[in-house]
């Protein structure tokens, strides 16, 4: 076990939660988790980790977490395993002093201390619960007395868990800020600098937006401010994002990519697409405006990063109460962005001091009082500048006292006290090996892989490995997530070395990146043997003829590369560099060769490439490297990708130390008979090679790990020339079979061979692949079989096997481990699939679909797919779903698609969020209520009835009535968290056939446009939120993009010019997730529907006085989309309503309607079922008699003169 330690900001995971996985886990704790999460707290969750393996990696991570939160549930007590997890944790408070929080879930803190009631039964009962393990009992009681003893959360029955759970992540937060001052006692000066700070961003001022800067010079510690005030506020906020080293990130990925990163950030949404970069915030401004943000830019060089990151808008896009930090070296950046600026100072005496010996003697004292006199000179020379400081410091760490006073001395020559004559000494004092590799880094390697730089760096001499850590122990390098960096002012250091200013022939300078350098000394043939590297970046270069003997006197040269940093790939437009008479020859020395585009057909005929190490030839004219064999024994990558050109690996065949070889795209290669000789070969990538029919024969390349050969179409037999490969994918290949020898591939954790379409057999041994994770056999039109599995593939997660020729299920299939099963399209012969697919070992199962199979109905095995989430049935002859679907608690979305013989939809589990019946052309019913409903739901929810033309009036009504009773559950959960200052926004959304509005729209249109006056204190503290309905009209419709919905803009402005503006989502259909790897026609719409939503609308109140009396006018503009740009055509809304939502009073009549502590199971079922088969502990609703919790407009106006619209039962 790893050793754990008493520092906690050293600790890996934030909080360690412990729990009764069967009281808790799918309720209260997935709820904390899920808010521990928001305010950026890393809190292990043993999911991962299988009950009854080794409980010591469990035990490790208690070790490795700052805080344990224990909650405690009734049967807390009845697992060893949760009791072992609670004596370790009482070790570790003993012993480290972990922070430890008892949360007393429903059950009495005396219970838990005296081990009576409930809670204490298994005490009573140990023979029966502890057998075997009697001695533990007494560590047990004690870890059970001393942990009730320490004051924790106490939840009775019947009270708000959302409430509970905000309390204890906003209080854990505030414990981690607590914990976490190790990395503020290693800065000296930061607390005060941090409470400036603070005080200009005036965090409790939460009725603007403010925007502060941060300047000061490079290495001042500008970050290191910022950083400091985001770590300990930003569990404050709503959104919050860090966005660092922007300076250098917009050079390597682009400001728009760094602005997808921080809107896909603030919006806690990872696939967020934000459309043109120009109107990205524009477009999401309401989304943006519905939250409190803390953002951080950090390192900002120019003002299109502040335009696109921050938005034209200005402070208008945010939220009041947003903060904004912005931190930069250029003032005139921030004059017209920020409130205030915050100019970080130097660090005083004392600090500079503090700092010094805290990187000298990793102490803030110094530790001798004969090195006390030098120290105070070497602060004295650094003038506080803290990277000064520390790179001082480190050098002068463990050195004898003579090395200090000679270091002095020699600072003493160079007197000036600039920090860059600071860093500069530093790389004086490296040997000339440090020199040359740090320069390297600088000019050309930063952000690279480490182990690449260090295999391009190293030298028959030199291991650059050992020298990069050299550099980085002397603070000149730095490793980020496996990439060479540095700091910016090292960098620029090193450039300024590079550029070797006073030399004024570029030819005889080592390191050349300046365009205009370079296009000089290749024009006019000035290179020298002095050049080490050439990097150009050609996007800016105009076409340039070349001499065929550049190269000649550049003998040194070991780097190089012409590249287009504007477009990645390559177009015949794009040779800039053109060589009319050839390329005589490549310097023998050349160990790096990255040429985009490279325009010839052959590599000079003269290069000998003994050293070279890395060729990147991407989208070149290549014909073939060389006709003879070359010396390439120091190959280790060839990317020769999209050179369409190519014939042939010839030269190729002397390099034995080859890992990657990337032939991507080479249209015209027909056979690779060199890479039979590549024994280190770990990659080989031949995608779509259309001309190669084979690979060699008889070889085994035992380092192969990764094989693609997707679109190989005239490649027919599998290639077996390696053991142990891992990833093999035959996608799109004339594969005709598959042999019984690929038992032998044992590390094989990925086959691919979707749309396969001669395969006809799968061989009897494929169950002896037990490393395999995903078998992908989508479209492969052949396949008509699928071999029994008679033994256990539990490493298998991935299956596909839709629109294949199976026309009869195996009878085994023993996959524990399956997460993802896709049929679709599979015309089996026995109508009844499931029943003869043996699911039973597969309780892991979360996604299954079954497009398309002929199935008739689901068999009784179905709801043995406990964890099944996602569940596909489209295109199918169902007629009736079984009723116990509904104990697939966590299933999420249902697809009914073209059921067309179905008639009526049970009742369905709570947590389903969308449903999707379209072109159930029989449905005539649905279950009242629709779905399980409870009285602290959460789930958002989308149901779909488009073309169901046969659905009876009550059956809408029923439709309608769930949508609204299941919105006001809701809202009003989200009323009680919005006081505590959290804003949701629950959706809940239907659509049906139909042209009329519901009569209870008081705010009904023709049209899509509408506009009404609201009168005052219509915003009181009981509104909630507002109801949309649009009727839309298709003639002919077809949705090709499957993401059409119907949204609503909403403007809001009083008399008093305050304005409120925000988009609705009313409803539609997003197909992203619904049909697996399956193919599937365009929805097709051609008659009236109906779409009607739920929206809360607690960000008005922010702008609302309701106690003011304000009349305010409000319009709302509806419109249809299909996620594209352009208007969606042959639909269009024809009819609106809208009407105000509000919080029901406490003794309205139609609360009678809803019941409390119901068992819907028994209702349903008519028998008590099992504790894990319904959340019993949760009250459950249901749904009155239609009409009774929606009044009628005349009876809403008498009952509630103030109010003019339509209120719901909760």
């Amino acid at each position: 076990m790893a050793a754990a330690t008493s520092d906690p900001s050293r600790r890996q995971y934030d909080v360690f939660l412990s729990f009764r996985g069967e009281d808790t886990r799918y309720s209260f704790i997935c709820f904390l988790h899920d808010f521990l999460r928001r305010k950026g707290i890393d809190a292990f969750i043993d999911e991962e980790l299988l009950r009854g393996n080794d409980i010591s990696r469990l035990l490790e991570r208690i070790e490795q977490s700052k805080i344990s939160i224990i909650v405690f549930s009734e049967n807390y007590a009845n697992s060893s395993w949760c009791l072992d997890e609670l004596v370790k944790i009482m070790e570790c408070k003993r012993t480290f002093d972990q922070v430890v929080l008892p949360v007393f879930y429903k059950v009495p803190a005396s219970d838990v201390s005296d081990q009576t009631g409930k809670f204490g039964a298994p005490f009573e009962r140990s023979d029966e619960f502890f057998h075997g393990l009697e001695e533990r009992i007494p560590a047990w009681k004690e870890a059970l007395r001393a942990a009730s003893d320490i004051a924790g959360y106490v939840l009775p029955e019947k009270s708000s868990e959302c409430e509970f759970v905000d309390k204890i992540a906003k209080e854990t937060f505030k414990l981690l800020n607590k914990l976490s001052p190790s990395e503020i006692r290693g800065l000296p000066g930061i607390e005060w600098r941090m409470m400036e700070l603070e005080k200009l961003m005036d965090f409790k001022e939460t009725s603007c937006v403010r925007i502060v800067g941060v300047l000061g010079m490079a290495g001042i510690g500008k970050t290191t401010v910022a950083d400091c005030v985001y770590k300990r506020n930003y569990g404050h906020f709503d959104g919050f994002c860090f966005l660092a080293n922007i300076h250098n990130e917009s050079k390597l990925h682009g400001v728009d990519y760094l602005q997808q990163k921080l809107l896909r950030k603030l919006l806690d949404e990872e696939n967020l697409d934000v459309g043109s970069p120009e109107g990205a915030h524009e477009a999401l401004k309401d989304r943006l405006r519905n939250k409190k943000l803390f953002i951080v830019l950090d390192d900002v060089t120019n003002e299109n990063q502040i335009r696109l990151l921050l938005g034209g808008g200005g402070q208008e896009l945010y939220r009041e109460g947003t903060r904004i930090v912005v931190t930069t070296r250029d003032k005139k950046l921030l004059d017209k962005v920020v409130n205030e600026t915050y100019v970080v100072p130097r660090l005083s005496g004392r600090e500079s001091l503090e700092l010094f010996c805290l990187s000298a003697f990793s102490s803030n004292l110094c530790t001798t009082a004969e090195l006390m006199d030098l120290s105070n000179k070497f602060v004295d020379y650094s003038k506080g500048h803290p990277l000064a400081l520390k790179l001082l410091g480190s050098d002068l760490c463990k050195r004898e006292k003579l090395y200090w006073v000679k270091k002095l001395e020699k600072l003493q020559r160079r007197p000036d006290g600039k920090i860059q004559e600071v860093l500069k000494m530093s790389y004086e004092e490296l040997c000339p090996e440090e020199q040359s590799i740090f320069l390297d880094v600088a000019c050309f390697f930063r952000s690279e892989k480490l182990d690449f730089a260090s295999r391009i760096l190293s030298t028959y001499k030199t291991d650059a490995s050992n020298v990069i850590n050299d550099l980085i122990d002397k603070c000149l390098i730095t490793i980020s997530d496996n990439r060479l960096e540095m700091h910016d002012l090292l960098l620029t250091m090193g450039k300024e070395i590079g550029y070797e200013s006073s030399i004024k022939q570029a030819g005889k300078r080592s390191r050349l990146w300046d365009q205009e350098d370079i296009c000089r000394v290749l024009k006019y043939k000035t290179g020298t043997e002095e050049i080490r590297g050439i990097f150009l970046d050609m996007s800016n270069v105009d076409s340039m003829k070349l001499s065929a003997d550049i190269f000649t006197g550049m003998s040194s040269l070991k780097f190089l590369k012409f590249y287009n940093s504007h477009c990645s790939k390559w177009c015949e437009n794009d040779c800039r560099l053109r060589f009319p008479d050839g390329l005589d020859c490549f310097p023998d020395d050349l160990v790096y060769l990255h040429w985009q585009g490279y325009p010839l057909e052959y590599m000079p005929s003269n290069f000998n490439p003994k050293k070279l190490i890395d060729l990147n030839l991407r989208y070149s004219k290549i014909e073939q490297l060389w006709e003879d064999e070359k010396n390439t024994g120091e190959l280790k990558w060839v990317d020769l990708s999209f050179s369409k050109d190519l014939l042939n690996l010839s030269g190729l065949s002397e390099a034995r130390k080859l890992e990657g070889l990337n032939l991507e795209g080479c249209t015209s290669l027909a056979k690779c008979k060199s890479i039979q000789h590549m024994d280190s070969l770990v990659s080989l990538n031949l995608r779509d090679c259309i001309n190669l029919k084979s690979l060699p024969k008889n070889i085994n390349l035992k380092s192969l790990k990764i094989v693609i050969l997707s679109g190989c179409s005239k490649l027919k037999k599998f290639p077996t020339i390696s053991e142990n490969i891992e990833s093999l994918y035959l996608d799109g290949t004339a594969v005709r079979r598959v042999p019984e020898s690929i038992q032998n591939l044992r590390k094989l954790a990925v086959l691919n061979l979707k749309k396969c379409c001669s395969l006809m057999h799968l061989p009897d041994t494929l169950s002896k692949l037990k490393s395999l994770k995903e078998l992908i056999l989508s479209g492969c039109s052949k396949l008509e079989s699928f071999p029994d599995i008679n033994e256990d593939m539990g490493s298998l997660e991935i299956l596909l096997v839709d629109d294949t020729a199976i026309k009869q299920s195996p009878r085994s299939m023993r996959m524990s481990n399956l997460k993802l099963f896709s049929f679709g399209g599979s015309k089996v012969e026995d109508t009844t699939v499931l029943e003869l697919m043996p699911f039973s070992g597969c309780s892991r199962l979360s996604e299954m679909y079954l497009t398309d199979c002929n199935l008739y109905k689901l068999s009784d095995n179905f709801t043995c797919l406990s964890s099944l989430q996602s569940l596909c049935l489209s295109r199918n002859n169902i007629k009736n779903l079984p009723r116990s679907i509904m104990k697939l608690h966590h299933l999420k979305s249902l697809y009914l698609k073209h059921c067309r013989k179905l008639v009526s939809l049970p009742m369905l589990p709570s947590n389903v969020q969308y449903l999707d019946a379209h072109g159930c052309i029989s449905l005539e019913t649905v279950e009242n209520p629709m779905t399980l409903l409870v009285k602290a739901e959460r789930t958002q929810s989308n149901f779909v009835f488009t073309d169901c033309f046969k659905l009876n009036r009550d059956a809408q009504e029923n439709i309608v009535a769930h949508a609204q009773l299941k919105s006001q559950i809701i809202a009003n959960v989200s009323l009680q968290r919005n006081h505590k200052g959290l804003v949701l926004e629950p959706l809940v959304g239907v659509s049906f056939p139909g042209n009329d509005l519901p009569l209870w729209f008081r705010h009904q249109r023709m049209g899509s446009f509408m506009e009404t006056h609201l009168p005052p204190h219509w915003c009181d503290e009981k509104f909630i939120g507002l109801s949309l309905c649009a009727v839309v009209s298709f003639k002919d419709y077809e949705d090709h993009t499957s993401q059409f919905s119907v949204v609503c803009k909403c403007k809001f402005k009083n008399e008093d010019g305050v304005c409120i503006t925000f988009i609705c989502n009313i409803g539609g259909w997003n197909e992203t997730s619904g049909s697996s790897s399956h193919e599937e026609e365009p929805r097709r719409l051609s008659s009236d529907h109906v779409f009607i939503s739920y929206n809360n609308f607690f960000h008005a109140k922010k702008r609302h006085d309701h106690n003011r009396c304000c009349n305010t006018t409000a319009s709302f503009t509806f419109s249809v989309t299909d996620g594209t740009k352009r208007k969606p055509k042959s639909c269009e809304v024809v009819k609106c309503g809208m009407s105000l939502l509000y919080a029901p009073d406490e003794n309205d009549y139609r609360l009678q309607g809803l019941q409390e502590n119901v068992n819907l199971d028994k209702a349903v079922f008519g028998k008590e079922i099992g504790q894990n088969e319904c959340a019993a502990t949760e009250e459950v609703v249901v749904l009155p008699k239609r009409n009774r919790f929606c009044l009628e407009e005349e009876e809403l106006l008498k009952s509630k003169k103030i109010k003019e619209e339509v209120v719901y039962a909760l």
